[in-house]
């Protein structure tokens, strides 16, 4: 314990010296304006004006994209409008066929469904409707 003791006295002792050295030298120098630290030096002209050139190529590119991500989004759409009109008339001529279809079959079942008389359909009937005409 007693060398702990003696330790930390040194030690202080010698943070008092220390500060007193450092009072003893700012005394000697005197006071002066603490200089200005700059992060980096002043930037050239050229470097300015490549970076001003560069900036602006970053935008112009920048409004460019952005113009074709809008018009790809429209041609999407264009397109998706068109697919859809396509399948619509595809789908109105597939209706349209199936009427025609649908007309058809019910024309020949009603012709199918006409009464037929017995004196339409023997010969001689046909034979004498043709010396009528004739």
């Amino acid at each position: 314990m007693d060398r702990r003791d003696t330790d930390e006295q040194q030690l202080s002792k010698r943070s008092f010296d220390m500060d007193e050295g450092i009072d003893a030298r700012n005394e000697r120098r005197g006071w002066s304006r603490p200089r200005v630290k700059r992060a980096h030096r002043p930037m050239d002209t050229r470097q300015a004006i490549t970076l001003a050139a560069v900036s602006e190529a970053a935008l112009y590119m920048q409004r460019a994209l952005k113009q074709a991500e809008q018009s790809d989004r429209q041609s999407h759409i264009a397109t998706a409008q068109r697919t859809a009109a396509e399948a619509n008339a595809q789908s109105q001529q597939q209706a349209s066929r199936q009427a025609e279809l649908t007309r058809l079959q019910q024309e020949k079942q009603y012709q199918s469904a006409e009464p037929k008389f017995w004196w339409s359909s023997t010969p001689i009937n046909q034979q004498s409707d043709l010396n009528l005409r004739g």
